[in-house]
């Protein structure tokens, strides 16, 4: 059975933009089925769904949720020199784009964002940030009929960034927004349970929360925990005050973003028990950035919303780092909260 780092490092290194989860959620599978007390399926949208039996019924039925999508890239069209026009799959920063390696469709062809060389820019352009129209992927085609024997218009591609450990007690790597997510649910799932919940690995968070809705819909559940990574701002020439959430501080609780006003009553909950078991958390100096909550809590009659995030560092860039303190700190209060939000 694989450790939390592990499953982490596999994950992050499975390609799985939006709508094209396939990879992730099969890996995911292969684990999860040899745990105890697990029933799995896969729905319409494509989430993975796992209801894990416990020695009790709870008086509020819980469900976890970490999404399986991570940004990229769609390719739209290839031009007569065989180089390859896409568009974003979720929100990309231009500026981290333009000259990463990436890899493209499902066999992974290596390739190469593109743009202007720097003696062709033209002076008022210096000033101005590339639109992600004007960029391009390099295959190393020749003409467009080379570059089509190898990809279709509709396949994916992801940054090509490898896994590390690095400085003191750190990791880094692709998708850990929110791979490293999954990971932690995978280890929730891992031993017995006192009370019955249900785990979701949801798709396409990054466009919208689409499969979210869906998986809510048939968990339905009383209470959701959505459990993500967060931009911690603690990095260089941002001031204190802007800093939304710090590494090294605990997982971060939201008590509102950009698309959830969060249950009041949870919030207070899960921070009470944090400090009850001496568990550090944080909370959100910001109303920034959203989730699958947004989806989540309008499904049905309405679901009770709680979102525990880790800080991390570069989200939604070819890597994100991500303090194995907060891991840890993070998995301690889900296995408390498996527990004490079945019984609200």
């Amino acid at each position: 059975m694989k450790t939390l780092l592990e499953n982490i490092e596999t994950l992050s290194t499975a390609r799985g933009t939006s709508g094209d989860e396939g990879a992730v959620r099969e890996l995911i599978y292969g684990d999860v089925r040899n745990f105890p007390d697990c029933e799995i399926k896969t729905d319409n949208a494509g989430n993975l769904i796992v209801k894990k039996l416990g020695k009790k019924e709870p008086k509020s039925k819980l469900m976890f949720s970490a999404h399986m999508d991570e940004i990229g890239f769609i390719i739209t069209n290839i031009d007569e020199g065989g180089f390859l026009r896409f568009a974003a799959v979720g929100s990309i920063d231009t500026r981290v784009a333009i000259g990463k390696r990436v890899l493209v469709g499902d066999s992974g062809i290596p390739g190469l964002i593109g743009s202007k060389a720097i003696h062709l820019v033209e002076k008022d352009e210096f000033d101005k940030l590339a639109d992600l129209d004007d960029l391009y992927i390099d295959i190393g085609a020749d003409s467009k009929a080379e570059a089509e024997k190898l990809v279709r218009l509709g396949d994916r591609a992801v940054f090509d960034s490898d896994f590390a450990a690095f400085g003191d007690g750190l990791i880094m790597g692709r998708a850990l927004d929110d791979r490293a997510g999954c990971a932690l649910l995978m280890e929730l799932l891992k031993g017995e349970a006192e009370y019955g919940f249900t785990v979701c690995f949801t798709t396409r968070e990054e466009i919208g929360g689409n499969g979210a809705c869906a998986a809510a819909f048939g968990a339905d559940p009383d209470i959701a925990v959505v459990v993500e990574a967060t931009t911690a701002g603690d990095v260089a020439n941002v001031p204190g005050d802007k800093f939304v959430c710090e590494q090294g501080l605990g997982p971060v609780v939201s008590f509102m973003d950009k698309g959830t006003v969060y249950d009041m009553d949870l919030y207070r909950k899960i921070t009470d028990l944090a400090a009850e078991k001496n568990i550090p958390v944080q909370t959100k100096h910001g109303i920034c950035g959203s989730n699958d909550a947004s989806a989540i809590h309008k499904t049905r009659a309405g679901i009770r919303p709680a979102a525990v995030s880790l800080p991390a560092r570069y989200i939604h860039s070819p890597a994100a780092s991500v303090r194995l303190s907060d891991l840890e700190n993070t998995l301690a209060l889900l296995k408390i909260l498996s527990r004490e939000l079945c019984e609200l």
